[in-house]
Parts: C-alpha cells; sequence; structure tokens
C-alpha cells in the first residue's frame, strides 16, 4: 500500500471539516446562534495535526536526520504563502476602511497589518472583538505554530510515559477551560485570547499519541464513509449542554474518529475525491476570511433576506472557487520551489497537511 492512500480518510475528514467552518462562518452572517459545535472543527484539526506532524517528522528528529531549525523551516514553507495572501487581501480591505470609512487610522492599519502578517493578535481595535482582524481563520495558526514547538522542544524526550503524563496535565487544562468559559472556547477574541494556550495542547499531543500507537490499516470503504458521515452529523447537530459535549467531543470522540480513520485505507473510486478534499482543505480554512469580510460589506446593502441566503450560497461558490485557484497557482507553484521540485518521502498526505 502506497503511502499516499495509507491515510486518505484523514484527508477526506479534514476537507469535510473546513467546508463545514465554511458554512459555519456564512451561517453566522445571518445568526450567531446556529452550528455551536462547528466551531470545535478546529480542535479536530489540532488533534489531526497532531497526528501528521509526527508521522512526518518524529523518525527523522529522533534519529538525528531533521534538526529543530529544519523543522520550523518545513513547517513555515507550508503554511505560510497562504496565510500571507489571504492576509493581504485583508490589508488590502482594511486600506479600503482608511482611504473611504474613515474609520481606522493609517498608523492602527500599519500596526495590525505587521501583526496580522506574522500571525500574531492585535489588540488596536478595542472596538471590536477579534482579535485577528485581517483573517479570522489565523487565530488558530498562532496556536498551531505554539502546538509545533513546544513538539519540537521536547519531543527528543517524549517517551511513552512522559507523552502519557503531558496528555494527562493537558487535559486538565482542558478541563479548567471547560469550566471557566463554559466549554471549548477562546483564542479568537481579544476577551480570552490566552484561552487558546489552554485549548490546543491536549488535541495537539492527544494526536501525537495516536500516532504512536495507530493501528494496522485495513481495507474498508464502508467504515470509512460512515465515518465521514457521523463526523459531519456531528459538527452540524445542535445539543444541549455545551460544555459537557464540547469536551466529551475534544476528549474522546474527535480522537476515536482520528484512531478509526488513520487505521482505513481506501482504493476505490472514492480515493481521488477524498484526496482532492484534503488538497482544498488549508486553502479553503485560511482564505474564506477576507472574502467573507468582502461579501459582509456587500451584503450590508442587500435588504431581503431571501436574497442575503443566495448570496452566501454565492460567497460558498467564490471561496471554493479563490481558494482553488490560490492553491493551484500559487501555494503549489512555490511548494514546488521550496521543495527544489523534490517530493517529499512521506507522500501527498503529509505535504498538504
Amino acid at each position: 500500500m502506497k503511502s499516499a492512500n495509507r491515510f486518505v480518510l484523514l484527508d477526506g475528514l479534514r476537507g469535510v471539516a473546513a467546508f463545514i467552518v465554511l458554512v459555519f462562518h456564512l451561517v453566522q452572517q445571518h445568526t450567531l446562534t446556529a452550528l455551536p459545535y462547528a466551531s470545535l472543527a478546529v480542535d479536530f484539526f489540532y488533534v489531526l495535526s497532531g497526528f501528521v506532524v509526527a508521522y512526518a517528522y518524529e523518525r527523522k528528529i529522533l534519529s538525528g536526520q531533521m534538526q529543530t531549525r529544519e523543522f520550523i523551516g518545513i513547517r513555515i514553507k507550508r503554511l505560510y504563502p497562504l496565510i500571507f495572501l489571504s492576509t493581504s487581501i485583508g490589508i488590502l480591505m482594511a486600506m479600503l476602511a482608511v482611504v473611504f470609512k474613515d474609520s481606522i487610522t493609517l498608523l492602527q492599519l500599519l500596526k495590525v497589518s505587521a501583526l496580522g502578517l506574522l500571525v500574531l493578535p492585535s489588540f488596536v481595535f478595542p472596538q471590536w472583538q477579534t482579535a485577528y482582524p485581517l483573517n479570522m481563520a489565523s487565530w488558530s495558526l498562532t496556536f498551531e505554530a505554539f502546538a509545533n514547538l513546544a513538539y519540537i522542544s521536547v519531543v527528543r524526550q517524549l517517551t511513552n510515559k512522559a507523552l502519557i503524563l503531558v496528555v494527562a496535565i493537558s487535559w486538565l487544562a482542558l478541563l479548567f477551560l471547560v469550566t471557566y468559559a463554559g466549554g471549548i472556547s477562546g483564542g479568537n477574541n481579544q476577551e480570552g485570547w490566552y484561552l487558546g494556550f489552554f485549548r490546543v495542547v491536549f488535541p495537539f499531543f492527544t494526536g501525537v499519541a495516536l500516532y504512536r500507537f495507530k493501528p494496522q490499516p485495513k481495507e474498508h470503504l464502508v467504515t470509512g464513509m460512515a465515518l465521514l458521515l457521523v463526523f459531519s452529523v456531528i459538527l452540524m447537530v445542535n445539543l444541549p449542554h455545551y460544555a459537557i459535549c464540547s469536551l466529551i467531543y475534544v476528549s474522546i470522540i474527535f480522537p476515536a474518529i482520528v484512531y478509526a480513520g488513520s487505521g482505513i485505507t481506501i482504493s476505490h473510486g472514492i480515493n481521488a475525491f477524498l484526496h482532492q478534499l484534503g488538497l482544498i482543505s488549508y486553502p479553503i480554512y485560511i482564505m474564506q476570511g477576507p472574502l467573507l469580510r468582502i461579501g459582509e460589506e456587500i451584503m450590508k446593502h442587500i435588504h431581503s433576506n431571501t436574497m442575503t441566503w443566495l448570496f452566501s450560497i454565492l460567497e460558498f461558490c467564490v471561496v471554493v472557487f479563490v481558494s482553488w485557484i490560490a492553491s493551484k497557482y500559487l501555494d503549489e507553484p512555490v511548494q514546488r520551489i521550496l521543495r527544489g521540485e523534490k517530493r517529499l518521502l512521506q507522500g501527498d498526505f503529509v505535504r498538504h497537511s
């Protein structure tokens, strides 16, 4: 079995999560109370990220083939081109606000642009809740970077026993977050931004543990499709008792889905479709923020409720199309240049994670 096919179901799950995040943000343009669990897709990304990073790099790091600086460089090269593009679109939108709305100053724009391009939170605009005004999806990348740095700092000393201890202690931090914030939340807004540190450690290092104890792969199309369906449903439902349920999602359900998905291989025609879902997932996730911000400005001039929902469907299509263009004509060529036209040994799943 080729490694490119090994985790194709995880590719599909990541793609489904990215589309659900997009739908969540589109629905938020109309109501802020719908799809409360869709935002937990980010926590699923963290579990998946821990698994992928460990799968791709742990053996090389432990064998001495890869040093800390190289690991950091690889992760920046993989993630930053589309961060730069999407944040630049956000900067252009903010520039229009400086010129035509006079709602922000040029100095404020320069400050928030520098922070945005560095993927750091901004507290420049106290009148707005978000800590990432140029690109709302960037917040999770800040904590992704933190988790990656924490991992590379300790992985050489991270025995299985030590890893289990890290997971246990970080779960207590997650429990604190749930108790303090009323559920799994935090990291994206100025208020409670620091809670993102409590949020990321458990799912990320749980993903690392899942890699260490991953099952042997087996071909099972029906189980794989059922897993995709179940995952979609649990993110779209509206269950009561968000605090308890969100803790169960991140503590049990998401790790179980990644564990099960890592043990399922699919060689049927659906393989290619799932692979494409994986390829488009990150572009859709990181590009949607500034594009939807443009849509929000247009929507202010639409006074029909029906038309606003139809416009949201158009936004969905635009985000998918622009994300595909950005992936194919910017990110892929840049990645080829950065790789020196060489394919990574771990396969497509790793290259696009």
